[in-house]
């Protein structure tokens, strides 16, 4: 028996088998034991037909693996493909914890120790089990949505890992050493990073249509919050400057073209252009950072900049994960100071 490789759904496995020509033949199975469906010889019309019938077949149990069906049916084709795949392996590991268990007992409210004990074992690996508990987190909050459970008991589940980049901060120093040495249109996209505090996917895809009268407004791809960020004076020469080529997105290549959607070559053209500047210990996402930072220190209300970043106004807690606290407190005690310079105080 083999065991099934991509593109087939879990639950697909193969069984070789010598044709009386001598050709090696592999035939489809779904399922196990009594269950077990067989979808005839792999790459045939009648594999495929019957694939899609086992597979779009709704469990008949109240239970976690119906649940996990209807997301993966409803849910998890509106995200992003990069998003799918991710959450692709880790809904089978959560299917093959908690599958069996009933939508009742999921949503009961022992179930969080539960999740919590499962979250620990994991402790070796706390970024992944970080991710594991946010798509389980996900799948949950979906299924409360669609009253199929009580509650979301992954919800308030802490992360394992303390990664901390408040106080990454992009220092001006950087940001003159890489915008003395980087090739224009990288130039322009650390501008409009830390003038506008946007995610990189967002950026690379910002069309010139976005740009409003005197801001920019656009939807975020992740979190699907409509923004606005006013154009500063030194973003708007940015602007002004950038060419006006065949592409219609902000951000191009060297040859005036759209970067890849994915972003792979923006990175390693990033790195690059870092490790040139000499610029190390910040990210392009810390830029996002740096923006909340710097307009905080200038005065700004953290409504005024979760209205740009896209963070929840009821929960702007959040922005403390992307806001240095030292630098926007010596930022606002020198103008403090200046205040009470000129008042003579």
């Amino acid at each position: 028996m083999a065991k099934a490789s991509r593109p087939y759904p879990k639950g697909v496995w193969f069984q070789p088998k010598r044709l009386t020509t001598g050709e090696l033949a592999h035939y489809g199975y779904y399922g196990r034991g009594s269950g077990t469906v067989a979808l005839g010889r792999r790459g045939t019309p009648e594999f495929f037909s019957k694939l899609a019938d086992v597979v779009s077949r709704e469990p008949a149990s109240e239970n976690v693996t119906r649940l996990i069906w209807a997301y993966r049916k409803k849910a998890l084709p509106l995200l992003r493909d990069r998003t799918q795949s991710d959450y692709r392996p880790r809904l089978d590991k959560i299917e093959l914890k908690f599958g069996s268990l009933s939508l009742r007992a999921m949503g009961s409210d022992t179930m969080a120790r539960h999740i919590l004990a499962w979250r620990d074992e994991m402790a070796g690996s706390p970024r992944q089990a970080d991710y594991l508990i946010q798509v389980l987190s996900a799948l949950l909050g979906w299924g409360v949505r669609e009253r199929m459970l009580a509650k979301n008991q992954a919800a308030q589940i802490r992360h394992l890992y303390r990664g901390d980049r408040r106080d990454s901060i992009w220092t001006t120093e950087q940001e003159d050493a890489f915008l003395s040495s980087a090739p224009e249109p990288l130039q322009r996209a650390l501008i409009v990073a830390i003038e506008t505090g946007q995610r990189q996917a967002d950026l690379l895809r910002l069309p010139w249509s976005a740009v409003v009268d005197n801001h920019i407004a656009l939807r975020q791809a992740k979190t699907k919050v409509d923004v606005a960020i006013p154009i500063s004076r030194r973003l708007r020469a940015c602007l002004d400057a950038a060419p006006k080529g065949t592409s219609t997105t902000i951000l191009t290549t060297e040859r005036d073209l759209p970067w890849e959607p994915k972003g792979n070559g923006f990175r390693s053209a990033w790195r690059a252009a870092c490790a040139q500047a000499g610029v190390s210990g910040v990210t392009f996402h810390d830029l996002r950072g740096t923006f909340a930072t710097r307009r905080l220190s200038e005065g700004w209300t953290t409504e005024d900049v979760a209205l740009c970043t896209g963070h929840s106004l009821r929960d702007l807690a959040s922005l403390e994960r992307y806001v240095s606290r030292a630098g926007v407190a010596a930022k606002r005690a020198e103008a403090m100071a200046k205040r009470m310079a000129q008042s003579g105080s």
